[in-house]
């Protein structure tokens, strides 16, 4: 047993140069397959933390199904987004949440006073949820007005409807009405309370049985929206629709996806279920297209480190198994059989694996304090560790890719003659 041992320290031990060429590849491999996992990991998170995150789109507009057209008018056969549409879209894989936006199908009109100027026109008004459009409302008293569906002012009992302004219709007042009479263009900024009165049932070309007035007070104004027309509480819109017998219709639904990899995915159900898909598709595939082609490159580079540590190992192996045929050859003499040779070969092989990837990793930990130091990247956080299942993978990796690279150089040693006769 003792000899066998000191056969093994004395494998171990020959071959120095060789030996110190192969020690020095798998460190250079591992530390460099080390850090361009850092970099992947780094990249990854930086693409779901901030990028996919922050830039849209992580929604998708969602409208009524095309329908046919007769002449100039359609003939109203598409798809219809309705209550159960809504429903069967937010319980799909991927999606977060779907903010629907209600059409009010009654005829509206609204009468605005500037002054001693009065103004009478026709709107389209749509229903909102809270959570859809709560950064637009201007304070606590309008988030609150939003909730309940209605406005309370100062005098007791003087209720009204709180109201967005769509970004869309204020452009278009100021360029088109404003520009053309004289009259004073809107800041958007300072719309915040002003007051005027709403109609819903009359319009200049309809009128319903139970028509009436309601005050309206402006709560702020929104780009989310953007139609010819004004936005309310999505709770008023179902009772003003319920007052006079109108089902409720959706114009569109904002679906919020989970993540850009459930994107096209999503996209694709709401598809095939009939409807229009509208916003944002090309640059969500762009942040896939990105991340998929960063990641193909790290790994692409790993594998050409991994494949060039193999060949040089494998080569340098066999050049030091091949220069020490006679050293076999006496061991041999002295009784040593071929599978003890080659196993004394394989665990040199396994020892100087295990001992270059501990000391690629022992290298890459001690130069991480110095990187981020010394490296930074405006709006990205790195962060160097290395996982314990990266640490055992690369250990692994490293002590089994030259023992399997020493192989063929062991194959070459059975079919030489080693024993002397």
């Amino acid at each position: 047993m003792l000899s066998k041992l000191y056969l093994i320290k004395k494998e171990l031990s020959g071959g120095k140069f060789i030996s110190f060429i192969v020690f020095c590849v798998i460190l250079l491999s591992v530390s460099a397959i080390v850090s361009f996992n850092i970099l992947s990991e780094n990249f990854n998170n930086y693409i779901v933390n901030n990028f996919a995150s922050s830039i849209p789109p992580d929604e998708i507009k969602v409208k009524p199904g095309e329908s046919k057209s007769l002449f100039l008018f359609s003939t109203g056969t598409g798809k219809e987004l309705s209550g159960a549409a809504i429903n069967r879209i937010s319980k799909l894989s991927g999606v977060r949440k779907v903010d629907p936006v209600m059409a009010v199908t009654i005829p509206t009109s609204a009468t605005i006073y500037f002054f001693s100027f009065q103004y009478n026109t026709d709107l389209i008004v749509a229903g909102a949820s809270y959570k859809f459009i709560e950064s637009d409302l201007k304070n606590s008293k309008m988030k609150e007005a939003w909730l309940k569906g209605s406005y309370n002012f100062d005098r007791p009992g003087d209720t009204g409807i709180p109201v967005l302004v769509p970004k869309t219709l204020i452009d278009s007042y100021n360029n088109g009405l404003a520009a053309a009479n004289a009259l004073p263009e809107i800041v958007p900024e300072k719309m915040s309370g002003l007051r005027f009165k709403l109609s819903f049932g009359k319009s200049s070309v309809n009128a319903f049985e139970g028509a009436y007035d309601w005050s309206s007070v402006v709560a702020g104004y929104t780009n989310k929206i953007n139609i010819m027309g004004l936005v309310i509480p999505l709770k008023a819109a179902e009772e003003i629709n319920k007052k006079f017998g109108k089902t409720g219709r959706y114009m569109f639904a904002m679906v919020n996806v989970k993540d850009h990899k459930n994107f096209e995915s999503v996209k694709n159900q709401i598809k095939n279920m009939g409807f229009v898909v509208e916003t944002g598709e090309s640059l969500s595939s762009e942040i896939l297209k990105l991340k998929n082609t960063v990641n193909a490159f790290i790994t692409m580079m790993i594998t050409l480190v991994s494949v060039l540590a193999v060949v040089t190992t494998a080569l340098c192996s066999v050049t030091a198994v091949w220069g020490r045929i006679d050293y076999y050859r006496i061991m041999r003499t002295l009784g040593a059989s071929k599978f003890f040779i080659a196993l004394t070969i394989l665990i040199k092989f396994a020892i100087m694996g295990f001992a270059a990837s501990w000391c690629g990793i022992f290298i890459i930990e001690q130069l991480k304090v110095y990187i981020l130091q010394s490296v930074t990247i405006p709006g990205v956080k790195l962060t160097l560790d290395i996982n314990a299942a990266t640490i055992a993978t690369v250990l692994t990796a490293g002590t089994l890719i030259p023992m399997a690279a020493s192989l063929p150089a062991i194959i070459r040693m059975f079919s030489a003659k080693l024993d002397n006769n």
